[in-house]
Protein backbone atom coordinates (compact mmCIF):
# COMPACT_ATOMS: atom_id res chain seq x y z
CA UNK A 1 0.00 0.00 0.00
CA UNK A 2 1.46 3.30 -0.90
CA UNK A 3 1.63 5.82 2.04
CA UNK A 4 -0.12 9.10 1.87
CA UNK A 5 2.15 12.36 1.91
CA UNK A 6 1.65 14.52 5.06
CA UNK A 7 2.52 18.36 5.62
CA UNK A 8 2.59 19.36 8.87
CA UNK A 9 1.74 22.99 9.71
CA UNK A 10 3.64 23.59 13.33
CA UNK A 11 3.97 27.64 14.53
CA UNK A 12 7.68 26.16 16.23
CA UNK A 13 9.37 22.85 15.62
CA UNK A 14 12.04 20.86 17.22
CA UNK A 15 14.41 22.28 18.88
CA UNK A 16 11.94 24.84 19.60
CA UNK A 17 10.75 24.03 23.34
CA UNK A 18 7.08 22.94 24.18
CA UNK A 19 4.63 20.12 24.21
CA UNK A 20 3.19 20.38 21.19
CA UNK A 21 7.06 20.91 19.53
CA UNK A 22 7.70 17.66 21.43
CA UNK A 23 4.72 15.47 19.92
CA UNK A 24 4.96 16.80 16.36
CA UNK A 25 8.56 15.45 16.36
CA UNK A 26 8.31 12.86 17.95
CA UNK A 27 5.31 11.55 15.82
CA UNK A 28 6.36 12.83 13.05
CA UNK A 29 10.21 11.27 12.76
CA UNK A 30 8.68 7.97 13.45
CA UNK A 31 6.34 8.28 10.83
CA UNK A 32 9.64 8.77 8.58
CA UNK A 33 10.97 5.50 9.24
CA UNK A 34 7.91 3.97 8.46
CA UNK A 35 7.73 5.17 4.43
CA UNK A 36 5.43 8.65 5.16
CA UNK A 37 7.06 10.92 3.14
CA UNK A 38 7.08 14.31 5.51
CA UNK A 39 7.25 18.13 5.15
CA UNK A 40 7.12 20.83 7.78
CA UNK A 41 5.82 24.02 7.27
CA UNK A 42 7.35 26.35 10.60
CA UNK A 43 8.99 29.19 11.71
CA UNK A 44 12.56 29.44 11.84
CA UNK A 45 12.78 29.42 16.53
CA UNK A 46 15.19 29.24 17.71
CA UNK A 47 16.94 28.73 14.12
CA UNK A 48 16.91 26.50 11.28
CA UNK A 49 17.66 23.25 11.72
CA UNK A 50 17.87 19.63 9.38
CA UNK A 51 16.32 16.50 10.82
CA UNK A 52 16.91 13.24 9.39
CA UNK A 53 13.83 12.40 7.05
CA UNK A 54 11.97 15.54 7.14
CA UNK A 55 11.78 17.51 4.86
CA UNK A 56 11.51 21.54 7.22
CA UNK A 57 10.67 24.75 4.84
CA UNK A 58 10.58 28.04 7.04
CA UNK A 59 7.60 30.12 5.63
CA UNK A 60 8.79 33.14 7.57
CA UNK A 61 12.03 34.43 8.47
CA UNK A 62 10.96 36.19 11.72
CA UNK A 63 12.57 36.30 15.11
CA UNK A 64 10.92 34.57 17.76
CA UNK A 65 11.06 37.84 20.15
CA UNK A 66 8.90 39.76 17.37
CA UNK A 67 6.05 36.07 17.70
CA UNK A 68 5.67 36.05 21.33
CA UNK A 69 5.16 38.44 24.07
CA UNK A 70 5.41 38.21 27.88
CA UNK A 71 2.02 36.44 27.65
CA UNK A 72 1.34 35.03 24.32
CA UNK A 73 1.49 35.96 20.81
CA UNK A 74 1.70 39.36 18.66
CA UNK A 75 -1.21 39.77 16.47
CA UNK A 76 1.90 41.03 13.94
CA UNK A 77 3.08 37.73 14.02
CA UNK A 78 0.45 35.01 14.04
CA UNK A 79 -1.06 37.56 11.19
CA UNK A 80 1.67 36.84 9.42
CA UNK A 81 2.26 33.41 10.14
CA UNK A 82 -1.21 32.75 9.26
CA UNK A 83 -0.93 34.14 5.46
CA UNK A 84 2.40 32.40 4.95
CA UNK A 85 0.74 28.61 5.82
CA UNK A 86 -1.61 29.98 3.31
CA UNK A 87 0.81 30.60 0.88
CA UNK A 88 2.88 27.47 1.40
CA UNK A 89 0.14 25.26 1.13
CA UNK A 90 -0.59 26.29 -2.04
CA UNK A 91 3.14 25.60 -3.23
CA UNK A 92 2.36 22.17 -1.43
CA UNK A 93 -0.60 21.01 -2.98
CA UNK A 94 0.76 17.49 -4.32
CA UNK A 95 0.41 16.11 -0.86
CA UNK A 96 -2.20 14.18 0.37
CA UNK A 97 -2.83 15.04 4.00
CA UNK A 98 -3.06 18.44 5.91
CA UNK A 99 -2.08 18.94 9.12
CA UNK A 100 -2.46 21.50 11.71
CA UNK A 101 -1.27 21.65 15.11
CA UNK A 102 -3.45 24.16 17.23
CA UNK A 103 -1.98 27.20 17.93
CA UNK A 104 -2.28 30.11 17.11
CA UNK A 105 -5.85 29.14 15.44
CA UNK A 106 -5.13 31.59 12.63
CA UNK A 107 -3.14 29.84 10.28
CA UNK A 108 -5.42 27.01 10.04
CA UNK A 109 -8.04 29.81 9.11
CA UNK A 110 -6.28 31.16 6.70
CA UNK A 111 -4.49 28.05 4.76
CA UNK A 112 -7.55 25.71 4.66
CA UNK A 113 -9.19 27.26 1.91
CA UNK A 114 -5.72 26.59 -0.08
CA UNK A 115 -6.15 22.69 0.52
CA UNK A 116 -7.33 21.11 -2.96
CA UNK A 117 -10.90 19.76 -2.95
CA UNK A 118 -10.68 15.51 -1.51
CA UNK A 119 -7.68 15.69 0.30
CA UNK A 120 -7.70 15.35 4.33
CA UNK A 121 -7.19 18.22 7.03
CA UNK A 122 -6.43 17.56 9.69
CA UNK A 123 -6.29 20.15 12.90
CA UNK A 124 -4.60 18.90 16.09
CA UNK A 125 -6.14 19.92 19.26
CA UNK A 126 -4.28 20.26 22.74
CA UNK A 127 -6.78 22.35 24.00
CA UNK A 128 -10.17 24.08 24.07
CA UNK A 129 -10.42 27.76 25.46
CA UNK A 130 -13.60 28.92 24.50
CA UNK A 131 -14.57 30.06 27.88
CA UNK A 132 -10.87 31.47 28.49
CA UNK A 133 -11.07 33.23 25.60
CA UNK A 134 -14.41 34.76 26.43
CA UNK A 135 -13.14 35.26 30.32
CA UNK A 136 -10.36 37.95 28.84
CA UNK A 137 -12.26 39.74 26.32
CA UNK A 138 -11.10 42.10 23.28
CA UNK A 139 -9.29 41.08 21.23
CA UNK A 140 -9.51 37.29 22.49
CA UNK A 141 -13.20 36.95 21.07
CA UNK A 142 -11.68 36.86 18.09
CA UNK A 143 -9.91 33.67 18.72
CA UNK A 144 -12.98 32.09 20.41
CA UNK A 145 -14.33 32.79 16.85
CA UNK A 146 -11.14 31.19 15.54
CA UNK A 147 -11.55 27.94 17.32
CA UNK A 148 -15.35 27.53 16.58
CA UNK A 149 -14.94 27.82 12.63
CA UNK A 150 -11.95 25.27 12.92
CA UNK A 151 -14.14 23.03 14.10
CA UNK A 152 -16.27 23.16 11.06
CA UNK A 153 -14.08 23.47 8.43
CA UNK A 154 -11.99 20.98 8.83
CA UNK A 155 -12.26 17.17 7.81
CA UNK A 156 -10.65 15.59 10.43
CA UNK A 157 -9.62 16.55 14.15
CA UNK A 158 -7.29 14.60 16.55
CA UNK A 159 -7.38 15.22 20.39
CA UNK A 160 -4.86 14.76 22.62
CA UNK A 161 -6.98 13.38 25.54
CA UNK A 162 -10.68 12.34 26.32
CA UNK A 163 -10.79 15.61 28.07
CA UNK A 164 -10.19 17.82 25.07
CA UNK A 165 -12.70 15.25 22.92
CA UNK A 166 -15.01 15.56 25.17
CA UNK A 167 -14.88 19.52 25.79
CA UNK A 168 -15.10 19.46 21.73
CA UNK A 169 -18.48 17.89 21.84
CA UNK A 170 -19.78 19.76 24.49
CA UNK A 171 -18.69 23.14 23.01
CA UNK A 172 -19.46 23.25 19.40
CA UNK A 173 -21.20 19.67 19.05
CA UNK A 174 -18.27 17.77 17.68
CA UNK A 175 -18.28 14.24 18.34
CA UNK A 176 -16.15 12.79 15.42
CA UNK A 177 -12.95 13.38 17.30
CA UNK A 178 -9.74 10.57 17.33
CA UNK A 179 -7.86 10.62 20.57
CA UNK A 180 -4.46 9.87 20.38
CA UNK A 181 -2.43 11.02 23.31
CA UNK A 182 0.87 12.35 24.03
CA UNK A 183 4.04 9.83 24.81
CA UNK A 184 7.05 8.81 26.39
CA UNK A 185 10.12 7.41 24.76
CA UNK A 186 10.15 5.00 27.85
CA UNK A 187 12.98 2.98 26.85
CA UNK A 188 15.07 6.32 27.64
CA UNK A 189 13.57 7.68 30.60
CA UNK A 190 13.32 4.41 31.94
CA UNK A 191 16.97 3.02 31.60
CA UNK A 192 19.32 3.81 34.65
CA UNK A 193 16.92 5.13 36.88
CA UNK A 194 19.64 4.52 39.87
CA UNK A 195 18.79 6.04 43.64
CA UNK A 196 16.95 9.30 43.35
CA UNK A 197 18.50 12.47 45.22
CA UNK A 198 16.15 12.91 48.25
CA UNK A 199 14.28 15.92 48.26
CA UNK A 200 15.55 17.02 44.89
CA UNK A 201 12.22 18.89 42.87
CA UNK A 202 12.62 19.22 39.42
CA UNK A 203 10.18 21.43 37.10
CA UNK A 204 10.65 21.30 33.36
CA UNK A 205 8.77 23.57 30.45
CA UNK A 206 7.85 26.28 29.66
CA UNK A 207 8.48 29.61 31.78
CA UNK A 208 5.43 31.64 31.72
CA UNK A 209 2.99 33.46 33.60
CA UNK A 210 0.46 30.88 33.69
CA UNK A 211 2.64 28.34 35.14
CA UNK A 212 2.95 29.83 38.44
CA UNK A 213 6.75 29.25 38.80
CA UNK A 214 7.09 32.94 41.14
CA UNK A 215 4.63 31.07 43.65
CA UNK A 216 7.08 27.89 43.80
CA UNK A 217 10.22 30.14 43.95
CA UNK A 218 8.98 32.26 46.91
CA UNK A 219 7.97 29.42 48.55
CA UNK A 220 11.18 26.95 48.13
CA UNK A 221 13.52 30.43 48.99
CA UNK A 222 12.53 29.20 52.88
CA UNK A 223 12.86 25.41 52.63
CA UNK A 224 16.65 24.36 52.48
CA UNK A 225 15.66 20.76 53.03
CA UNK A 226 14.46 20.86 49.41
CA UNK A 227 16.57 21.74 45.85
CA UNK A 228 14.71 23.00 42.92
CA UNK A 229 15.75 22.43 39.61
CA UNK A 230 13.69 24.61 36.84
CA UNK A 231 14.51 23.41 33.30
CA UNK A 232 13.00 25.88 30.32
CA UNK A 233 12.99 28.80 29.17
CA UNK A 234 10.34 31.70 28.20
CA UNK A 235 9.33 35.30 28.85
CA UNK A 236 9.33 35.36 32.55
CA UNK A 237 12.87 33.90 33.04
CA UNK A 238 14.98 36.70 33.83
CA UNK A 239 12.22 38.28 36.04
CA UNK A 240 11.77 34.81 37.82
CA UNK A 241 15.78 34.37 38.46
CA UNK A 242 15.73 38.01 40.59
CA UNK A 243 13.14 36.85 42.73
CA UNK A 244 15.37 34.03 43.66
CA UNK A 245 17.91 36.81 45.74
CA UNK A 246 20.81 34.16 46.40
CA UNK A 247 19.17 31.28 47.60
CA UNK A 248 21.26 27.86 47.05
CA UNK A 249 18.57 25.36 46.99
CA UNK A 250 17.28 26.62 43.79
CA UNK A 251 18.60 26.78 40.13
CA UNK A 252 17.76 27.50 36.72
CA UNK A 253 19.17 25.65 34.07
CA UNK A 254 18.29 26.97 31.31
CA UNK A 255 17.32 24.83 27.91
CA UNK A 256 19.54 22.01 28.42
CA UNK A 257 20.75 18.74 25.71
CA UNK A 258 18.57 15.66 25.47
CA UNK A 259 21.79 13.53 27.75
CA UNK A 260 21.21 16.43 30.28
CA UNK A 261 17.76 16.23 30.63
CA UNK A 262 17.81 12.80 31.19
CA UNK A 263 20.10 13.04 34.23
CA UNK A 264 18.72 15.73 35.69
CA UNK A 265 14.84 13.81 35.60
CA UNK A 266 16.59 9.87 36.42
CA UNK A 267 18.15 11.55 39.68
CA UNK A 268 15.00 13.81 41.20
CA UNK A 269 12.55 12.91 43.56
CA UNK A 270 9.93 14.61 42.97
CA UNK A 271 8.41 16.58 39.78
CA UNK A 272 6.03 19.32 39.98
CA UNK A 273 3.99 21.63 38.03
CA UNK A 274 1.71 24.19 39.74
CA UNK A 275 0.21 25.38 36.50
CA UNK A 276 -3.34 26.68 36.58
CA UNK A 277 -3.23 25.87 33.16
CA UNK A 278 -1.71 22.50 31.52
CA UNK A 279 -2.34 20.41 28.34
CA UNK A 280 -1.57 16.77 28.53
CA UNK A 281 2.27 17.63 29.65
CA UNK A 282 4.50 15.56 28.26
CA UNK A 283 6.84 16.51 30.95
CA UNK A 284 4.92 14.66 33.58
CA UNK A 285 4.65 11.44 31.71
CA UNK A 286 8.74 11.78 30.88
CA UNK A 287 8.98 12.56 34.65
CA UNK A 288 6.49 9.03 35.54
CA UNK A 289 8.65 6.66 33.23
CA UNK A 290 11.65 7.74 35.32
CA UNK A 291 9.40 6.58 38.29
CA UNK A 292 9.15 9.85 39.72
CA UNK A 293 5.39 11.00 41.27
CA UNK A 294 3.43 14.36 39.95
CA UNK A 295 2.29 16.55 41.82
CA UNK A 296 -0.02 19.45 40.72
CA UNK A 297 -2.80 21.77 41.01
CA UNK A 298 -5.83 21.14 39.81
CA UNK A 299 -8.28 23.23 38.02
CA UNK A 300 -10.66 23.90 35.00
CA UNK A 301 -7.85 24.25 32.49
CA UNK A 302 -5.44 21.57 33.61
CA UNK A 303 -5.93 18.92 31.76
CA UNK A 304 -3.04 16.98 32.75
CA UNK A 305 -4.74 16.96 36.40
CA UNK A 306 -7.98 15.54 34.71
CA UNK A 307 -6.55 13.01 32.17
CA UNK A 308 -3.04 11.23 33.39
CA UNK A 309 -2.32 12.38 37.45
CA UNK A 310 -4.36 10.34 39.45
CA UNK A 311 -4.23 11.54 43.18
CA UNK A 312 -2.99 9.07 45.48
CA UNK A 313 -1.70 6.64 42.16
CA UNK A 314 1.06 8.37 40.49
CA UNK A 315 0.80 11.46 41.82
CA UNK A 316 -0.64 14.05 44.07
CA UNK A 317 -3.46 16.53 42.92
CA UNK A 318 -4.09 19.47 44.83
CA UNK A 319 -7.03 21.78 45.17
CA UNK A 320 -4.85 24.33 45.38
CA UNK A 321 -1.44 25.88 45.82
CA UNK A 322 -0.87 25.82 49.48
CA UNK A 323 -2.21 22.97 49.41
CA UNK A 324 0.30 21.26 47.16
CA UNK A 325 2.94 22.75 49.23
CA UNK A 326 1.54 20.91 52.39
CA UNK A 327 1.24 17.32 50.33
CA UNK A 328 5.15 18.25 49.44
CA UNK A 329 6.25 18.41 52.78
CA UNK A 330 4.34 15.25 54.02
CA UNK A 331 5.57 13.27 51.29
CA UNK A 332 8.91 14.20 52.30
CA UNK A 333 8.48 12.74 55.51
CA UNK A 334 6.58 9.80 54.25
CA UNK A 335 9.18 7.25 52.01
CA UNK A 336 6.80 4.40 52.05
CA UNK A 337 3.88 6.41 50.57
CA UNK A 338 6.38 7.99 47.93
CA UNK A 339 7.32 4.90 46.79
CA UNK A 340 3.85 3.46 46.22
CA UNK A 341 3.34 6.73 43.48
CA UNK A 342 6.74 6.14 42.35
CA UNK A 343 6.21 2.48 41.32
CA UNK A 344 2.63 3.27 39.84
CA UNK A 345 4.17 6.37 38.05
CA UNK A 346 6.44 4.02 36.26
CA UNK A 347 4.05 1.06 35.80
CA UNK A 348 1.27 3.97 34.49
CA UNK A 349 3.54 5.36 31.66
CA UNK A 350 4.36 2.11 29.92
CA UNK A 351 0.93 2.69 27.97
CA UNK A 352 2.01 6.10 26.92
CA UNK A 353 5.27 4.57 24.34
CA UNK A 354 5.46 7.18 21.44
CA UNK A 355 6.01 4.33 19.25
CA UNK A 356 2.47 3.29 20.22
CA UNK A 357 1.84 6.54 20.00
CA UNK A 358 3.16 6.88 16.30
CA UNK A 359 1.40 3.59 15.09
CA UNK A 360 -2.08 5.05 16.50
CA UNK A 361 -2.00 8.12 13.86
CA UNK A 362 -0.15 5.96 10.73
CA UNK A 363 -3.74 3.52 11.30
CA UNK A 364 -5.58 7.28 11.46
CA UNK A 365 -3.61 8.75 8.49
CA UNK A 366 -4.06 5.14 6.32
CA UNK A 367 -7.89 4.97 6.77
CA UNK A 368 -10.45 5.98 4.63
Amino acid sequence: MDLPSIVSVNEAFYPHEGGSEKRSYEILTRLSRKGFNIKVLTNPFPGKTEIKGIDIEYVTSMDERKYFNSSSRRIRGVLEFGKACRDAVKRNREYDIFNFDEFPLYHGIKAVSSIPDGKRSFFMWHEVLKELYNERGGLWRIASMWEKKITKVFTDHVAVSNTVAQMLNEKYGLNRVSVVENGVDTKAFGSNLGKKTWGKIIYVGRIEPHKQLDLLINAFKNMSEFQLNIIGGGSQLDNLKTRVNGSSNIRFLGHVDNEELLREVRDSWLFVMPSNREGFSIASLEAMASSIPVVTVGGHYNLAANEIIKNGYNGLVSPNFDQMMAEIRNLYRNEDSWKLLSNNAREFSRDFDWDAIADRMARIYTQN
